[in-house]
């Protein structure tokens, strides 16, 4: 028994979820845009994040050393 697929194989974007070609990463430039700024953002929260988290770490040595 041959197995027919209803739909063609596709992906959706990440953005707005839109059905697109699996060879594309968003559906417009728009949405680029919007994926890009988001993907720019989560980075800057990360790297503030790790920086502070270090400088709490450093200053709890410094005040453990102090004792």
């Amino acid at each position: 028994m041959e197995v027919k697929r209803m739909v063609e194989p596709h992906k959706h974007c990440p953005v707005c979820s839109t059905p697109i070609p699996m060879d594309e990463v968003t559906c417009s430039e728009r949405c680029q845009e919007i994926l890009s700024k988001n993907q720019q953002r989560v980075r800057r929260t990360r790297t503030i994040f790790y920086l502070v988290f270090a400088l709490f770490i450093v200053v709890w040595v410094v005040l453990s050393i102090k004792r």
